[in-house]
């Protein structure tokens, strides 16, 4: 059960801080630093993590809509995934996060 436990966790934890960020932008961060490296061991796979949800669904929207642009299924998601998309914007200079457009679609444990 431990890996279901993980996962709800890190589900609950990434929501809640990616609300957090989108209400208070990007300073609100400095209040969760401490259950972050709890759980995910620091900040950088903590955003990857973000980065991979946010991917997923990506590529569950574009799944079946090959004729779809990806821009306009970025847009989808987007309006679906606000806050995901606020801490991705917010970090986007984040060493974990510059350079890398899409991070493969696997768990980081």
């Amino acid at each position: 059960m431990a890996g279901w436990e993980q996962t709800h966790r890190r589900y609950e934890l990434v929501y809640a801080v990616a609300a957090d960020v989108a209400r208070r932008g990007p300073m609100a961060m400095d209040e969760w630093q401490a259950q972050v490296e709890a759980e995910y061991g620091s900040t950088d796979t903590f955003l990857l993590d973000v980065r991979r949800r946010w991917d997923l669904a990506v590529t569950a929207r574009l799944d079946g809509r090959r004729c779809q642009r990806l821009a306009a299924v970025e847009a989808e998601v987007g309006r679906a995934n606000a806050d995901l998309r606020e801490v991705l914007s917010a970090f986007a200079d984040h060493p974990a996060l510059t350079g890398r457009t899409r991070t493969p679609a696997v768990s980081i444990a």
